[in-house]
């Protein structure tokens, strides 16, 4: 199961080659409130061809939903893709 971190400060560098970001904007409140919702998948790999070795692909593009709801899709995605860590935000 992957592990959930905080997010890193703008000047740390991420550790991890292949992570998943998730940044949920609104409400910590109580059950059933809502945020709004990104969820991105980072790889590294080494560059090709003067191609960047970083990949982001979006998993959730701005959904409201709970953070809850949030979280669980994180983890089941990370879990089905091998992904060992999110940062959350």
């Amino acid at each position: 199961m992957a592990k959930v971190r905080p997010s890193l400060r703008s000047s740390s560098t991420y550790t991890e080659t292949n992570f998943l970001r998730l940044h949920a904007e609104g409400p910590k409140g109580p059950k059933g409130s809502e945020a709004v919702v990104t969820l991105e998948h980072f790889a590294y790999a080494p560059p090709v061809n003067g191609q960047p070795g970083w990949s982001c692909r979006m998993i959730v593009d701005g959904e409201k939903m709970s953070r809850a709801d949030a979280v669980f899709i994180a983890k089941r995605y990370a879990a089905e893709n091998g992904i060992g860590v999110i940062y959350e935000e």
